[in-house]
């Protein structure tokens, strides 16, 4: 008995978890996005390395290096010597021979380790770690860019689900409207008030109200599970979602933040053209290298040693390469600030576009508003008159169904409302 009750008991929880369904937000599915975005992943993993590159700048252009280095050259020979012909690897003298000049190439073994500091590298450093940060600025607006791309993206996929679960809400309605007629039409036939064929329209109407219902619902979760996909989400249950806040965002243009990334264009073209010109800087480096250099192996053990000194560069010519690089960067300047101006003009166009298009919809919604309306009381004197057998049912379902097409015009319309908003704040950012 109580091993039976506890598993009613249980079951009773599993359906009431099983009949739960969990509600979500727009935010929610926002972070969901930037969270698991692999393309804004990417830009961090490329911040954490311009880090280590900028660590990387700093030790080739200003700490010292030691390497490991060696060379073996030997100068074979076939030789004629003593009147005896015989192949010799690596011979130090000869007279009569096939091979190399011995006076002028002879072999001989090179082993040590050198030492080497540049000493004017700060300069070429600062520009070189300049243009690292300018990297680090670029992927940071680049990700803000992104961010506000999804954003973008995501909210339109919300609203496309909102809008089928709103058709979804609205056949319930109807069904339960429908319902009620039904049982009010059956009630009249039986009483001689109304014919069979009505009872049958009105059924007739409510399958069709069920496929829509059913359709709605399709369609709700394959937007659903396109939402998930989008937002990095492994999940497959339907839930809830909550109606979002969509308010216009009016900023001045001057504050746009689609503006950084031409800033940031311009300033990373002289920065490349600074890091290209310091190869024309002298160059200065200090070596001290030690170890082996010999000809000969018998007397290996007195040749170790070691030098040092200092080697410069200095370019002085390069066939007015440097010229043609500036000439280059004042060409992409003058695209960067070309296509900088064409954004703002279609920025500005959006802008107009968009609010004449917004109040367009604000008015098409009021006259929706004031048509369903008097289609609501158009209905409910029908009603009556039908009730008392004074009102065909064919004239009730027409009506009926000229308000569900305006409710249903409704409701898209004012999704894309909202999808116009959620595209005029993309643009106006």
């Amino acid at each position: 008995m109580k091993t039976l009750l506890i598993g009613l008991g249980l079951s009773c929880c599993l359906l009431s978890v099983k009949g739960q369904q969990v509600s979500y937000t727009l935010d929610y599915y926002l972070e969901s996005a930037r969270e698991n975005s692999p393309l804004i992943q990417d830009y961090r993993n490329q911040k954490e390395i311009e880090v280590y590159e900028r660590q990387r700048l700093k030790a080739l252009y200003t700490r010292s290096k030691v390497t490991l280095n060696g060379d073996y050259l030997f100068v074979p020979v076939i030789s004629k010597d003593n009147g005896k012909t015989s192949f010799e690897w690596n011979p130090q003298d000869g007279v009569d021979y096939y091979g190399y000049d011995l006076g002028q190439s002879s072999g001989h073994f090179q082993a040590g380790v050198t030492w080497t500091q540049p000493l004017l590298g700060h300069s070429a450093y600062k520009v070189a770690d300049e243009q690292a940060r300018m990297n680090t600025e670029i992927l940071n607006d680049k990700m803000h860019l992104e961010q506000h791309q999804l954003e973008r993206v995501v909210t339109e996929q919300y609203l496309l689900c909102l809008l089928d679960s709103k058709q979804i809400a609205f056949a319930d309605s109807v069904g339960q409207l429908l319902d009620r007629q039904a049982a009010v039409v059956r009630h009249l036939a039986e009483s001689g008030l109304a014919k069979l064929s009505d009872l049958q329209l009105v059924t007739i109407e409510r399958q069709s109200n069920q496929e829509m219902k059913i359709a709605s619902r399709q369609s709700f979760y394959t937007h659903l599970m396109d939402l998930n996909m989008l937002c990095g989400i492994k999940d497959t249950a339907v839930v809830l979602l909550e109606e979002p806040a969509l308010t216009l965002r009016l900023l001045p243009a001057a504050s746009s933040a689609f503006m950084e990334q031409y800033r940031l264009d311009s300033l990373n073209t002289l920065m490349s053209l600074h890091s290209f010109n310091v190869q024309y800087k002298p160059q200065l480096h200090l070596f001290v290298d030690g170890g082996l250099r010999i000809s000969e192996f018998a007397s290996m053990q007195k040749h170790f040693g070691m030098s040092a000194g200092l080697t410069f560069s200095w370019t002085l010519y390069d066939g007015k390469q440097k010229r043609l690089m500036e000439k280059q960067a004042r060409a992409r300047m003058n695209s960067i600030a070309f296509y900088k101006d064409n954004f703002n003009m279609q920025q500005e166009l959006r802008r107009q576009q968009y609010l004449t298009e917004l109040k367009t919809y604000g008015e098409r919604c009021r006259l929706l508003q004031n048509r369903l309306a008097e289609y609501r009381q158009v209905l409910a004197g029908y009603r009556k008159e039908m009730q008392a057998g004074e009102l065909s049912v064919i004239d009730y379902i027409t009506v009926l169904r000229n308000r569900i097409e305006a409710e249903k015009e409704y409701i898209l319309l004012e999704t894309n409302r909202q999808l116009l908003i959620n595209t005029f704040n993309y643009w106006n950012w």
